[in-house]
């Protein structure tokens, strides 16, 4: 959209600008309030874009203030979560088809379809409904596929919502890309096949059912899989649900590794509110990330060509050493028997084919060799991580991981993560039984992990919830050390108040999230707990004086 030189009201040429979009202008005071009814649909402090690499995107026409909201933006459509886990594909709990609450498959069924209610009164959309019954009563839980259902509720824009179908069949798609790729397959199998065997042959089939959709070829189908592949948003609910939603203007925010913006939804209406992670300048794209920032290049590389269709050349890929962060790098590969402390690099980062070149000796190493060793680490990390492991599981795990990674590697980021909380919780590891090394290693740990983040993610936008949890830490830390030293203890108490109060303000990125709710409460009950025994610590430096 370009900026407008003539009043919208009168059609003269015009001299005040609208303070906020900067898009419109008027001639006088009146005018622009007389036009707000019409100007506030779409006054918003960026425009759309386009160009051959990035098609749709978002860019700022003024600077933007941290925290700034941006826009709020409703649903084209939200259905149930698009990707299933395995264990998901077969769970006897399931979102209710009315209203997303958990419930049992063989509880309460809706009276007309048949398909999973919460209770006997929950109803859900009529014309759904209508096609839904149209299938024989299911008999096992693979015969409702609830990841089908969003892909059918977009299917009925074009009866109920003709705008909002009109914009959905504009966003981008992959056709071509997806086009024989196990995307496509596993598409035509659990959705496509799906709905058109069990439901919408029936429309042909049936004169009196024709009327209910116009259009439903197996074509327009896997159009509509690209478009919720490519454009799709988690919308997580307060019992624990995973949504997906479709949204025009927020999904036309670009991919970065380092983004500059972060969203929430509300969890009634679903409606998608947009804020600058950061100051934004005029001109700078709004930016979103499509993956796991934690993950090294070659990872993060891809899951994006998997699952969005594309490569990412921001900055932060184009880097060796991802912004100094090393997430990715490996020890020297070299002969075990010479000593080298180099660290092993791709060279082309961009490129999943390069060779990994140390940076202090010759040693190449070529990138299946790579991928085979981070796919075994990768194995046992994750085998470890789910079996509720003990702090002297996970050292022991470390030890032998650095003797290839780097100290940063993603790998052993979330093995160290997650010893910081062992140390200090476990039981036998409370942090009054820990001696001072321990306490020590774990205040390391803590520096060495808020680094990393602060290198990938200066403003917490992504990883709020892992720096949150890491200045917890460093503040149980301040508060044993304040007990052990207590010459010390004012210093360290305000110490740890300060990281408590920098952890409450990154967690207001992640309010609307379980996981950020849970840890919130959590927070508040450890800045209750430290005012205390700040109270305590200074009526005792009273007294003593």
């Amino acid at each position: 959209m370009q900026p407008s030189l003539e009043c919208p009201i009168c059609g003269v040429a015009a001299h005040l600008t609208c303070t906020r979009c900067k898009l419109v202008r008027y001639c006088n005071g009146e005018h622009q309030k007389q036009h707000w009814a019409k100007h506030k649909r779409c006054c918003k402090p960026f425009r759309e874009e386009q160009n051959p690499e990035l098609g749709r995107y978002l860019a700022a026409t003024q600077d933007i203030q941290a925290k700034q909201i941006i826009f709020v933006e409703d649903p084209l459509v939200v259905g149930p979560k698009w990707f299933l886990t395995e264990h998901e594909k077969s769970a006897t709990i399931v979102p209710c088809v009315g209203c997303y609450l958990p419930c049992r498959v063989d509880r309460h069924q809706c009276r007309n379809c048949r398909w999973p209610v919460c209770s006997a009164v929950c109803q859900h959309e009529d014309l759904e409904c209508s096609i839904l019954r149209l299938g024989n009563a299911a008999s096992a839980k693979s015969d409702y596929r609830h990841d089908a259902l969003l892909v059918l509720k977009c299917l009925l824009l074009q009866r109920s919502q003709a705008e909002r179908w009109k914009a959905l069949l504009e966003m981008q798609t992959h056709e071509e890309e997806r086009r024989g790729t196990e995307l496509q397959q596993e598409a035509e199998q659990r959705i496509v096949g799906y709905l058109q065997q069990r439901f919408l042959r029936h429309l042909k089939a049936n004169k009196k059912h024709e009327s209910l959709l116009n259009e439903y070829e197996s074509e327009l189908l896997h159009r509509l899989c690209g478009i919720i592949e490519t454009n799709y948003m988690a919308i997580e609910l307060a019992t624990g649900v995973e949504l997906s939603g479709l949204f025009r203007q927020a999904c036309m925010m670009e991919h970065a590794c380092q983004p500059n913006c972060y969203f929430q939804f509300d969890p009634a209406t679903h409606r998608i509110m947009v804020r600058a992670g950061c100051d934004i300048k005029k001109g700078d794209h709004l930016k979103i990330t499509y993956t796991n920032i934690l993950w090294g290049t070659q990872l993060r590389q891809h899951h994006l060509r998997m699952t969005k269709h594309f490569s990412c050349r921001c900055p932060r890929c184009e880097d060796p050493t991802e912004y100094g962060s090393y997430v990715s790098a490996m020890r020297c590969l070299g002969d075990v028997s010479k000593t080298c402390a180099g660290v092993q690099l791709p060279l082309e980062p961009l490129n999943d084919q390069t060779q990994w070149k140390c940076d202090s000796c010759p040693m190449l190493v070529d990138a299946g060799y790579v991928t085979e060793v981070q796919t075994h680490m990768t194995e046992e990390v994750e085998r470890l991580l789910a079996s509720n492991p003990t702090a002297s599981q996970v050292e022991l795990l470390l030890a032998r991981l650095s003797q290839l990674l780097h100290p940063n590697h993603f790998h052993m980021f979330n093995l160290k993560h997650t010893l910081i909380q062992l140390y200090g919780h476990e039981p036998g590891l409370e942090l009054a039984t820990l001696s001072d090394l321990q306490l020590g290693r774990k205040q390391r740990l803590c520096e060495e992990l808020q680094d990393v983040c602060r290198r990938l993610d200066p403003h917490s936008i992504k990883l709020a919830i892992y720096v949150s949890v890491i200045l917890l830490e460093i503040a149980h830390t301040m508060e044993e050390q304040s007990r052990r030293l207590p010459a010390e203890a004012t210093t360290k108490l305000e110490l740890a108040r300060s990281h408590l109060l920098e952890a409450q303000e990154v967690l207001e990125k992640v309010q609307d999230s379980v996981a950020g709710k849970k840890l919130n409460d959590k927070l508040q009950q450890d800045l209750f707990d430290l005012d205390k025994l700040m109270l305590a610590n200074s009526h005792h430096m009273q007294t003593v004086v």
